[in-house]
């Protein structure tokens, strides 16, 4: 496993990893990420493979929420939660456009995006192409980590990792949809129900 700083020359030498088809751990807003190209089937699979996930679809990070509109469906109350949220610790589950994401929703019509609020993340991203899978760093099940050495310890097969420990009480991410004008909150975060009715 390669290992790199967040400077600008190794997180491109990080991006080129990617579009390789390698897959990378790296810091975010919440917690560590495990990414990889979203358009690589084989890169996609092994992450599923990588972290013993069955039956459970993959979200993906944007670079910005411009990114977001061209692959997804929003409504008026998505798209205000985006505005608001992002960059941000919420993930808003869309109508997928784009059939060739398919292999992150395992079938579903819907994906699971965010915008992170991390300068090093947000970075890698871009180098990326705008787009990274962006699964929490652990084996399926356990808790997420928030610092590189318990990536590495629990992940030793990915490819490399960025080397930015994140503080210890940063939370997921809260994961949403919208139905019938409502937000439903699939997943308790960073993001209370409140805040978000707020917008309402």
């Amino acid at each position: 496993m390669q290992q790199f700083t967040n400077s600008t020359p190794d997180i491109h030498r990080l991006a080129k990893i990617v579009h390789k088809g390698g897959i990378v751990a790296y810091p975010t807003d919440t917690v560590y990420g495990l990414g990889c190209h979203p358009y690589m089937i084989d890169s996609v699979e092994k992450i599923f493979k990588l972290k013993i996930r069955e039956n459970k679809p993959l979200p993906l990070l944007c670079d910005s929420l411009e990114s977001a509109l061209k692959i997804a469906l929003f409504d008026k109350l998505s798209l205000k939660l985006a505005e608001e949220f992002w960059p941000g610790p919420l993930t808003i589950l869309l109508p997928v456009k784009d059939n060739s994401l398919k292999s992150l929703t395992l079938g579903s019509e819907l994906i699971g995006l965010r915008v992170p609020n991390h300068r090093d993340s947000l970075f890698l991203i871009s180098e990326c192409g705008g787009y990274l899978v962006g699964t929490s760093a652990n084996l399926s099940g356990s808790g997420s980590n928030h610092s590189a050495s318990s990536v590495i310890s629990q992940l030793p097969d990915i490819d490399a990792i960025l080397i930015n420990d994140i503080e210890d009480d940063s939370k997921e991410s809260t994961i949403v949809k919208v139905e019938n004008e409502e937000i439903i909150v699939l997943r308790s975060g960073s993001v209370d129900l409140e805040l978000l009715q707020s917008i309402l």
